[in-house]
């Protein structure tokens, strides 16, 4: 082998080669990323549009539908949804994956910008974004303090959040529950109507006297001036003087039709922290910024910033996302070094020497800090997947190594001198290590390339594999043979220490353990037809259990996190809510394991952020927990609730989704609230809720058009001056500094209280006379939804709910029958399950792993230059999964992605150690030895190899598997998979393999018989034929 004979040859060349290879490395390292998951650049587009005041059913039929439309025809569009609010409408464009988001936003740019002029013109320009699901609150504070919620909210303003902004990496930085300086110029419709005066004239005015316009240029000999009007206000008292108009001959200022005051906005939320009113801030990481990095230097800063505030001011950290991610790539860490050490101690105890296990020691931590260099050229980062390939690598590394040394031990022993040894072991048993290694890259290249989101996810794990064991291939081929050459002698020290003594005992026994082997070995050749059925009862038996173990797309990791969500009956002021909230915070406060309460409070709905205390500090798990604090919370009258832990596996949405679909949102709103009643009887079911909420109760004024038309009523200004005069309308700036605050205009308070406050109100009709509403228009009074949906261009209404004791498919699929049978369902309206992306993604895996067993086939057809010969490993296969299900089966886990993974793994492994046999025997076949002796011989001698292999994987997985640390529960699955699935198959494959091997070779010389004998009759019949 060339690479072999240039390394032993050449050690300096080599040596210098991983020298490098290493410092690069460790370079590599250290300027990779560190996040949560790998960043996803999803093909998402967004539109937001505002309309101050609209009513949702408005905005969907002037604006939303319009957009729709537009969207829809654009190509690579996949789903189009949409939610709209009082005055909001926002719309999300799915594309196809394979479509560019940068593209796609520009395409819906334009076609947004085309059918601008349909909007009304009320709107304010719509937004169009890139939806990125990377840029994400990695770090939520709780300012609070001995102060006044104005105070404290510009001290928000205009130091912690400016000083935040100043930290690379920060995207953005959200502030509820504060308040907002705001110019409030209060209208008297009284004192208009007295003075003849309109909203329109009184808006018209302040936007035009409170602006800085540019003048033009003049040229002064060589001098270019540029000319300006700045008629800006500088005082709030000067909005007094501002003149409105002039009638019969007098000056009418905003003074006398106004109070000018220095205000706040009214608030939308409330926030407190442990019980204490505070200012919640959240801060959003860019795309594609460093995660523990930021939030190590918002830390920094925030240190910085503490010092500027005053003494009473405080500030918590009350979630880093960080955290969490640190813990698992540290936990990771830990586990990569502890299987290293026990995979390592495995080669000492069957190998017995010193310097094989240094060779092996080395190559180890070469080939993964090797593999960074990789996963830098590709712009990987360090996440949870790359990490999970790391650690899932660590027996893969060493398999090479452990052959390749143990093959070099072997000629050894033969007499041949250390260089000999290692330059015929290595091309002696290269082919096969090559093959055995292609196999296991074969089965995580298809993982690799798997389309859609799940392909996104995992692009980065399925690739680092690859890496690492095309590395680990190359050090087995290079520095392997080099060191080995160097430091290994022939024959073994007798051990005089304990270790040495135990060492040789140890190895002894597995002589008399191989010698045992090869006459069960003999045995059961003899007996083929009852190894295999004993074999099929096995599997038969493993696959019955499968439908007990339940499924769930990823295991849920107890991060001692959760949010309870409260929604709250229409109609409660904000200071309700607000002792809604506490009510909600008291119980949640009995529970000693709650470390810290977080809780923000809208009209609507409550929220509590939860943090409790490390998972290893308390006896119940977080889904305990949250249960026990469910079914107090049940007992809180007026809330709708729904609780979502910080985890994994269900990440911030229900575990089932359901869509009641249609134009008729009455008839929806019938269905839905059937459907919830039905859902909440299954004692599986949890948190069944709706996303239609019944909104304020509403006064439409329709416009009598004939009426209007006779008085000269203009009815967008009719709809302009009540938005004005009950909401409030934003006509100009008010500028301090580098400060702008806006200046609202608005009906007096007192004046807006009540029903009667519609009377009174004028506006301009024909011939400038003024017009009272109520002649052109008339009331009719109705409850509007709070949020309308929609998807794919229909209504929508959510139906969700959170799941126990059974698979979310299996709930899905039992209550979508139970609804559609229970329910009679209108004409137009129609209940579906919500698109399942996890669903197709885990299907995706499963056509991955099928690829991958074909790419294996391929790959051992090419080494044996047959087709027959593979077909004897391909059914090892089939026996990793025995000992998979076992070993789920044994540990309560579920059925989940991570142990489909580890499936996926263990059909390299089998297929490795099936190779390793199979490509021993053959070669001795070669040789002229009989078909049985040659497997009984290759059995001998790989007997070792195949056990250290499996024996390095199996513990190298033990940390994994029995991990307390945080995050951990994520990749236990997988590694109980491949430690059952490898305790059995290893075991099997010695036996099963040989036995298909034998029943191959005798049906290939049947095959050739009659290939034989026809090919002789046509012999005879062409020599008879010539006579």
């Amino acid at each position: 082998m060339i690479l072999a004979d240039v390394s032993i040859k050449r050690p300096v060349f080599i040596t210098v080669i991983f020298v490098v290879l290493l410092v690069v490395g460790i370079l590599s390292y250290n300027g990779l990323t560190v996040n949560d998951m790998p960043q996803a650049n999803m093909p998402y587009a967004t539109v937001s549009v505002v309309q101050r005041g609209a009513p949702p059913e408005q905005l969907e039929t002037k604006v939303t539908k319009i957009i729709e439309e537009a969207a829809g025809q654009i190509s690579g569009v996949k789903h189009i949804s949409s939610t709209i609010s009082e005055g909001v409408s926002n719309t999300v464009i799915e594309f196809s994956m394979d479509k560019s988001a940068d593209v796609a936003v520009q395409e819906v740019r334009d076609k947004v910008g085309s059918i601008r002029g349909q909007l009304p013109q009320e709107v304010e320009e719509p937004v169009i974004e890139k939806m990125d699901m990377s840029a994400e609150a990695i770090f939520s504070l709780a300012v609070s303090g001995k102060v006044e919620n104005k105070e404290l909210s510009q001290l928000v303003n205009d130091v912690v959040k400016r000083g935040l902004y100043t930290v690379k990496g920060v995207g953005a930085v959200n502030i509820q529950g504060n308040t907002e300086r705001e110019i409030h110029i209060k209208l008297d419709k009284e004192k208009l109507a007295a003075f003849g005066l309109t909203t329109s004239e009184v808006l018209n005015s302040l936007q035009s006297d409170n602006v800085e316009m540019q003048g033009g240029k003049v040229t002064d000999g060589n001098t270019e001036i540029s000319l300006s009007t700045n008629s800006n206000i500088k005082e709030i008292e000067d909005f007094n003087n501002i003149l409105v108009a002039k009638r019969a001959g007098s000056e009418i200022r905003v003074h006398d039709v106004a109070e000018v005051t220095d205000g706040i906005k009214d608030m939308e939320s409330l926030c407190f922290y442990q019980g204490k009113p505070a200012i919640g801030i959240d801060i959003i990481k860019q795309s594609g910024a460093n995660t523990v990095g930021v939030s190590d230097d918002v830390k920094k800063e925030l240190a910085r910033i503490e010092e500027s505030l005053p003494k009473e001011v405080k500030v918590d950290i009350v979630r880093d996302n960080s955290q969490a991610v640190k813990d698992t790539v540290n936990n990771v860490n830990k586990t990569v070094l502890e299987g290293c050490i026990l995979a390592i101690v495995i080669v000492f105890l069957f190998l017995n020497k010193w310097e094989s296990t240094l060779i092996s020691a080395v190559s180890l931590p070469t080939s993964i800090i090797t593999t960074f260099i990789a996963m830098r050229v590709m712009n990987f980062s360090i996440n949870t997947m790359s990490m999970m390939a790391i650690s899932l690598s660590v027996g893969l590394l060493i398999d090479d190594a452990i052959v390749v040394i143990e093959n070099i031990e072997r000629h050894l022993h033969m007499g041949k001198s250390p260089f000999q040894a290692a330059k015929d072991a290595t091309s002696e048993i290269g082919l096969a290590v090559l093959a055995t290694t292609l196999s296991v890259v074969a089965v995580f290249l298809p993982v690799a390339l798997v389309s859609g989101l799940i392909g996104k996810i995992f692009i980065e794990f399925g690739l680092t594999v690859v890496f690492s064991m095309l590395v680990s291939l190359f050090v087995s081929f290079t520095l392997v043979p080099m060191m080995s050459s160097k430091m290994l002698k022939a024959g073994n020290k007798k051990g005089k220490t304990f270790i040495g003594k135990f060492l040789s005992w140890f190895n002894q026994r597995f002589d008399k353990l191989a010698d045992d082997y090869s006459q069960f070995l003999k045995v059961v050749l003899c007996h083929r037809l009852i190894t295999l059925i004993l074999a099929f009862v096995m599997f038969a038996g493993s696959v019955a259990l499968v439908p007990s173990l339940g499924f769930t797309f990823l295991p849920a990791t107890d991060l001692g996190e959760f949010t309870v969500y409260a929604g709250l009956d229409s109609g409660l002021s904000l200071e309700a809510a607000g002792q809604k909230a506490m009510d909600l915070e008291n119980i949640a406060n009995k529970y000693p394991e709650v470390r810290k309460i977080f809780t923000s409070v809208g009209k609507d709905k409550v929220s509590l952020f939860i943090k409790l205390s490390d998972k290893n500090e308390r006896k119940d798990s977080v889904k305990d927990i949250i249960e026990k604090m469910r079914t107090d919370y049940k007992k809180v009258p007026g809330i709708e609730l729904e609780i979502i832990s910080a985890s994994s596996g269900s990440g911030n949405s229900k575990d089932v989704l359901f869509y009641i679909k249609g134009d008729n949102y009455e008839q929806m709103q019938t269905v839905a609230l059937l459907a919830k009643r039905i859902m909440s009887q299954d004692p599986n079911a949890r948190d069944v809720s709706i996303s239609y909420k019944v909104g304020k109760p509403e006064i439409k004024l329709d416009v009598d058009r004939d009426k209007a038309a006779d008085l000269g009523v203009n009815t967008a200004a009719a709809g302009e001056t009540l938005n004005t005069l009950f909401d409030g309308a934003v006509v100009s700036k008010f500028n301090v500094g580098k400060d702008r605050y806006d200046v609202r205009v608005s009906m007096k308070d007192d004046q807006r209280k009540n029903l009667d406050s519609l009377s009174g109100i004028y506006v301009s009709g024909s011939n400038d006379r003024m017009v009272a509403l109520n002649q052109a228009t008339r009331k009719v009074f109705a409850t509007t939804a709070s949020t309308l949906q929609r998807y794919d261009r229909a209504g929508q209404i959510e139906l969700s709910a959170n799941v126990t004791g059974i698979s979310p498919d299996a709930f899905s699929a039992s209550n979508l029958k139970k609804l559609n049978t229970e329910i009679q369902v209108p004409k137009g309206i129609s209940i579906v399950m919500a698109d399942n992306p996890m669903g197709e993604g885990f299907s995706q895996l499963v056509v991955a792993l099928g690829m991958g067993i074909l790419f294996i086939f391929l790959v051992m057809a090419a080494q044996f230059e047959s087709y027959i010969d593979p077909v004897a490993i391909m059914f090892a296969l089939p026996l990793a999964i025995i000992g998979a299900i076992l070993g789920l089966f044994i540990t309560g886990s579920q059925l989940s992605v991570m142990s489909l993974i580890g499936v996926i793994l263990l059909m390299g492994l089998v297929a490795k150690n099936a190779i390793l046999l199979v490509d021993f025997a053959r070669q001795k076949r070669i040789e002229g030895v009989e078909r049985n002796t040659a497997l009984i011989e290759a059995g001998l001698v790989r007997l070792r190899p195949i056990l250290m292999t499996s024996l390095a994987m199996i513990f190298g997985m033990v940390p994994s598997a029995f991990a307390k640390a945080t995050g951990s529960e994520q990749y236990a699955p997988m590694a109980h998979a491949v430690i059952g699935g490898l305790i059995t198959s290893t075991i099997l494959t010695l036996f099963v393999v040989p036995v298909i091997y034998t029943l191959l070779d005798d049906f290939k010389k049947i095959f050739k018989k009659k290939s034989s004998a026809i090919t002789a009759k046509e012999s005879v019949e062409n020599i008879y034929n010539k006579l």
